[in-house]
């Protein structure tokens, strides 16, 4: 044992290494040896070890309890391996974040530091998923948004991916849009424009029956007197009840409210959606009809946004019910639909 610890101590350490008084015993250096390590000594204190790997010959720091129940990692090889993965997924790596071991700073081609779970970069590497800057990817945004007359303002407030905050430009309106709406140029002002958008509508909540079926249809329209004779494709022996009619200040609104109100809906009483199937050549629509037996629920949700947008709250989530904190996933009355006469903009 003196023979090993008189060895150990002639091997030179790197200069932030402290080593630290103790033998190295025999089952030490032979657990090191069968890991592909060489052990050096002992350092900091009588529980931590340094070893130097026998492929790259960096010398790293261990616990004595890591060296002998796990494989010990050579943090030269991890570095040189992350390195490796980084320049694969086009990435130039600066080193781990210090202070969350599981992501690293890389340099991406754009000049810009990226911020990443080494996992994601692997997937990169392996051409398994893509990567962008956000630096850059904010910059085109703000781009897009300028050549339509609109600036960025923030994210949604409701915490949907797809949809920003934005202000228009040419009156100062704040209007949540979604992004690839406005890619395409597909939005008005819900303050100073003149579509749909910015005058008034209503949320509707209609009764129909037709051979035995019935069925409730709660949608939006700047005129569902119109949206029940026409635009719902009912043939003409059914029988259609206008229940309800909620007043909002503009199309964009009742829009919102109507996205988030099924949204809240289809989580909390799956099993009063109707399946398109048990409607087909009936109604044109394949989503947002429920069964009958929900009809007073509706009707209370009905009458607190109603309650709520007197009172000038026209949040879109004002009829959802104050336990759940949950945002809606977006979903509305679907492109198949038409959203009302007019879903196309929002």
């Amino acid at each position: 044992m003196i023979a090993l610890q008189s060895c150990a101590a002639q091997v030179p350490l790197p200069a932030d290494l402290i080593r630290h008084p103790g033998p190295l015993h025999a089952h030490w250096i032979a657990a090191a040896e069968q890991k592909g390590f060489d052990l050096l000594a002992r350092v900091t204190d009588r529980l931590h070890l340094a070893l130097r790997c026998r492929c790259c010959g960096g010398v790293s720091v261990t616990r004595l309890f890591v060296l002998m129940n796990s494989q010990p990692l050579c943090r030269t090889c991890l570095e040189a391996a992350r390195a490796t993965r980084a320049t694969a997924a086009g990435l130039a790596y600066l080193g781990p974040d210090p202070d969350h071991p599981q992501y690293g700073l890389f340099r991406a081609t754009c000049g810009h530091v990226l911020r990443r779970q080494f996992e994601i970069i692997d997937r990169v590497a392996r051409g398994e998923t893509g990567l962008r800057c956000q630096t850059c990817f904010a910059e085109q945004e703000r781009q897009i948004a300028a050549r339509h007359g609109w600036t960025r303002i923030g994210p949604d407030p409701h915490g949907n991916a797809n949809y920003h905050l934005y202000i228009h430009d040419a009156c100062g309106h704040p209007q949540r849009i979604a992004r690839a709406n406005l890619a395409w140029g597909q939005c008005d002002c819900a303050g100073c424009g003149e579509s749909w958008t910015a005058k008034p509508s209503f949320l509707y909540l209609l009764a129909i029956r037709h051979d035995g079926l019935d069925l409730l249809k709660l949608g939006y329209s700047a005129n569902p007197l119109k949206r029940k004779k026409h635009q719902l494709g009912l043939p003409k022996t059914a029988q259609v009840t206008l229940l309800r009619r909620v007043a909002m200040p503009t199309g964009h609104i009742a829009c919102a409210v109507e996205k988030r109100l099924h949204a809240q809906l289809r989580r909390q009483h799956p099993e009063a959606v109707v399946p398109p199937e048990d409607y087909r050549g009936i109604l044109t629509v394949v989503s947002e009809v429920y069964r009958p037996w929900l009809r007073a629920e509706l009707e209370r949700r009905l009458d607190r946004i109603a309650a709520a947008t007197a009172k000038g709250s026209t949040a879109p989530n004002a009829g959802a019910d104050v336990q759940d904190g949950r945002t809606g996933d977006g979903g509305g009355d679907g492109s198949q639909d038409g959203g009302g006469d007019d879903r196309a903009a929002c």
